[in-house]
């Protein structure tokens, strides 16, 4: 698990709004507070990515020090417990091929032509998975519309975002290549279609054997 620690942010792999990689996260803020219903004291700590400077904000439970009990912010390492935002992951409900595709779209969202492609990639894989085997991405996913297996709503979405990832492979093309925010937002639907298509559908199963269980 990552450390909060008095200057850095150590053992992230990666930044968790740029997602680059080793990222150095330096410390602007900490304190150490007593939150209702939590008996022990917690450690809170803010730190900036030096790529993107976005930040990030870190909770671990505080450690005393010393004969008073006192407790010292930033001094020792602390084991994160929560990070504000999450770093991105991928969902082991999805295909193999999927999960692989994502984990790449995640790591090079900081570079929109490969982080495009990946995504694309990802949706094919959920596409296929389902039987959708033939055609360009868009006519599959109006094709699981019709049948569907998807609302009107993410036919619609898919429309809205640059999930084609043919301007990006080939480089004759006269379209503008995609923007880190472009990339984000292919990322984005891809991630709610796995979720869709068997993020979803396997917590249901999960939340049936349980309750049957009981």
């Amino acid at each position: 698990m990552p450390l909060l620690v008095k200057d850095i942010l150590e053992g992230l792999d990666r930044c968790p709004h740029c997602h680059v990689a080793m990222p150095l996260l330096t410390q602007m803020w900490t304190n150490t507070l007593r939150v209702q219903g939590i008996p022990e004291a917690r450690m809170y700590a803010v730190y900036q990515c030096s790529r993107c400077s976005r930040l990030t904000m870190a909770e671990a439970a505080a450690k005393p020090f010393g004969t008073d009990g006192r407790f010292k912010p930033g001094v020792a390492p602390n084991e994160i417990e929560t990070l504000y935002p999450k770093p991105a992951s991928v969902d082991s409900s999805l295909p193999e091929d999927a999960q692989r595709y994502l984990k790449q779209a995640i790591e090079t969202v900081f570079a929109p032509d490969a982080s495009v492609v990946m995504s694309a990639s990802a949706v094919d894989a959920m596409l296929k998975e389902k039987g959708y085997l033939q055609g360009s991405l868009y006519s599959r996913i109006d094709q699981a519309v019709k049948d569907h297996i998807l609302t009107e709503g993410m036919g619609k979405w898919a429309h809205k975002v640059r999930l084609d990832a043919n301007a990006v492979r080939h480089s004759d093309t006269a379209v503008a290549r995609p923007s880190e925010r472009d990339a984000r937002q292919v990322l984005e639907f891809a991630s709610a279609l796995g979720d869709f298509l068997f993020v979803f559908t396997a917590r249901v199963d999960e939340g049936i054997k349980e309750a049957e269980g009981e």
